[in-house]
């Protein structure tokens, strides 16, 4: 069985290792909120991949007190499409998985693509 996400926190986060992340596609989105669901896959995240600047992001509180939670991958594509979205209408774009609602941002800063098509999501709440 795929996990729902890959569970992280802002002190678990390592600065090297890979992990499997499990990946999602849209089912719907509202302008804010994505409606994800698992595609029963992972695809290999590398966190060596983190900039000095990446793993200082994802180890700290975020705007509001929001912390990383866990990974979860999402098709480039639609992430950039949906990113776009969000940017011009200037809301917070997040995600509903299993009920509970995540602010989502992309690991690195630069987006790496992995697989050849996912980009990794951090999970804050």
């Amino acid at each position: 069985m795929t996990p729902v996400m890959s569970p992280i926190s802002s002190t678990t986060i390592p600065r090297a290792g890979v992990i499997d992340v499990p990946c999602y596609a849209a089912q719907s989105f509202n302008g804010k909120t994505a409606l994800l669901q698992s595609e029963g896959r992972t695809v290999p995240f590398d966190f060596a991949t983190l900039s000095e600047r990446d793993f200082d992001r994802a180890r700290s509180e975020r705007v509001e007190m929001w912390t990383i939670q866990g990974l979860i991958a999402v098709d480039v594509d639609w992430l950039i499409g949906v990113m776009e979205a969000t940017t011009m209408s200037q809301k917070t774009l997040g995600t509903e998985i299993e009920d509970i609602w995540y602010y989502i941002s992309p690991i690195n800063t630069v987006p790496t693509v992995v697989a050849g098509r996912y980009v990794v999501l951090g999970l804050y709440r």
